[in-house]
């Protein structure tokens, strides 16, 4: 049995209450279970009817433990079987219907006791059925330490050793007996002889008994002194914390009252030094006040100059720029479009082909020629915006500022500035669904389509269908604001008819805590995209400006 994660051997014996008292044989079943036991005993679970036992029990009980040895009573757990309905679901029934044996039992072994659940009142998947059993796994595992073989060797050896000096006891007095016997043999009649034997054998066995209450006397006086002692410890801790307390408390008052006067001599010395102080700077702010003057007249002419020079550049600057995006855009289009016109080719080639060889129906020419579409990001994809809230991508407009990039462990937003595409077509699309492990543990996902760039750990590009399980690193964002690198766990092809395709001025997207460009179908080159629609972001810049106007 399995209790907290540590696997439990549980070793049957036979039952001790068949009998009516401590045989040989018993003794040596038990002393065989406990050998068994290589690693030392957890518990000693003693399972006994709830109505019925008796005082003859108990003494088998006894006979035992005295077999085991003292040390054994810290390890036995009283586990009571056969109760009714009521007693199972409430432990103070049980307890109230406990007879004096079983009290005393209990006390023994310090009130260490379970009722096993019958499944014909409670089945094993009832809350009644788990708190009781879950109550003597409790005990099971609180157990200190295990019972080990040389401590019943050793209690065997003590047992073996008591048993030798009363059998040497019982035979010097049987002999003193039989001596003094003999000699009243003569002058009494075997009646009076008969009824001296049995006095003898009272008088042992009393003899007996009172040497069993002696030890239990001295047993609990020998506890009262261990308890008094350690009361007496106690008392005598806590005085001496009261007094070191007190003294602690008149060395700080004593400190406090010298920083005072301390503090007190400082503040005159900062006063008198604060009075003199002020009398200079006062001193000094009206020569810096009139020095401050003929300076803010000579900085004024020079910003004025300055401010003439630099819009002067920044016209210059905006001209050559847009010299230079003009001229890089255009060919970044052209090799697009060259790269459209010669896939649009190969594909017609393809139909053309497909449509000669009667391959083909028009509904799978149709098929192909959407299959060509492509569309970016799956609806359901979510964004944070600026204000920290999380919306699907179905939601955006444009002018929204959403989470594009980390740097510095502060989250930068972007404003959108276009959405090309947004909708759902009346046929499916192929989606490619990238499964990953984020650091933490979370599991995490992102849906876009076949030809769509995300961030390798290197910061380069590639498109999703290349993405490679086991191998690729994704850029993931962390919950303390960074981009970790982290495997592809799986690469799902998936079909969906929602989709949305739009772009930041960033030109990239945290798209569910996934660092993604905005370009798809493209050039696998972030930088050069960027330069690619730089004039759409300026016309639109400037759009807007003028709307605002």
């Amino acid at each position: 049995m399995s209790i907290d994660g540590v696997l439990y051997n549980i070793v049957d014996t036979p039952g001790i209450f068949d009998t009516q008292k401590v045989t040989d044989d018993v003794l040596k079943e038990i002393a065989n279970a406990v050998k068994k036991c290589a690693y030392g005993v957890k518990a000693i679970l003693f399972v006994f009817e709830a109505k019925r036992f008796t005082d003859e029990q108990k003494n088998v009980l006894d006979g035992i433990r005295r077999f085991l040895g003292e040390e054994a009573t810290n390890y036995i757990i009283a586990v009571f079987s056969h109760a009714t309905k009521a007693q199972i679901r409430d432990r103070n029934v049980m307890r109230k219907a406990w007879n004096q044996p079983v009290r005393s039992f209990i006390q023994d072994i310090d009130n260490r006791w379970g009722i096993a659940p019958n499944s014909d009142y409670f089945p094993p998947d009832d809350p009644v059925h788990k708190a009781r059993l879950g109550e003597i796994m409790a005990f099971i595992s609180g157990m200190r330490g295990v019972y080990t073989t040389d401590q019943l060797e050793k209690s065997r050896q003590e047992q073996e050793e008591i048993r030798r000096q009363r059998e040497e006891e019982e035979k010097k007095i049987k002999q003193e007996y039989e001596g003094k016997l003999k000699e009243t043999a003569k002058k009494e009649s075997e009646k009076a002889y008969n009824q001296k034997i049995e006095d003898l054998r009272q008088e042992f066995r009393a003899k007996q008994e009172e040497e069993e209450k002696l030890r239990r006397k001295e047993k609990e006086d020998a506890d009262e002194l261990f308890r008094k002692s350690i009361e007496t410890i106690q008392t005598e801790n806590r005085m001496q914390r009261e007094q070191d307390e007190n003294l602690r408390r008149k060395e700080r008052e004593a400190a406090e009252e010298r920083h005072m006067k301390s503090l007190e001599m400082m503040r005159q010395d900062h006063k008198e030094q604060q009075e003199r102080a002020e009398t200079m700077l006062n001193q000094r702010i009206q020569e810096e006040e009139r020095r401050r003057e003929r300076d803010e007249e000579a900085r004024r002419e020079e910003r004025k100059q300055a401010e003439e020079d630099y819009r002067r550049k920044i016209e210059e600057a905006e001209k050559n720029l847009k010299n230079l995006e003009n001229n890089e855009t255009t060919r970044l289009m052209k090799e697009l479009q060259d790269r459209e016109k010669k896939a649009n080719l190969d594909f017609a080639k393809q139909i053309e082909d497909l449509k000669k060889k009667n391959a083909l129906s028009q509904q799978e020419i149709e098929e192909l020629k959407r299959e060509r579409r492509t569309d970016c990001f799956s609806l359901d994809t979510k964004v944070q915006l600026e204000s920290g809230k999380f919306v699907e991508m179905a939601e955006l407009q444009v002018g929204d500022r959403i989470c594009s990039n980390v740097r510095n462990g502060e989250l930068e937003f972007s404003e959108v500035y276009l959405i090309s595409h947004l909708g759902h077509y009346d046929h499916f699309l192929t989606m490619i669904k990238i499964e990953f492990t984020s650091s933490d543990g979370r599991k995490g996902q992102i849906r876009t389509t076949s030809t769509h760039c995300i961030f390798r750990e290197d910061l380069s590009v590639l498109y999703a269908q290349d993405v490679i399980p086991g191998e690729t690193k994704i850029l993931v964002l962390s919950e303390t604001n960074e981009l970790i690198p982290v495997v592809v766990d799986n690469l799902i092809i998936e079909k969906d008819t929602g989709y949305i395709s739009f772009f930041t001025r960033a030109g990239t997207v945290i798209a569910n805590n996934v660092l993604c460009s905005c370009y798809d179908d493209c050039p696998q080159s972030q930088a050069l995209m960027d330069l690619a629609f730089a004039p759409i972001r300026l016309w639109t810049k400037k759009k807007r400006n003028v709307e605002k106007d």
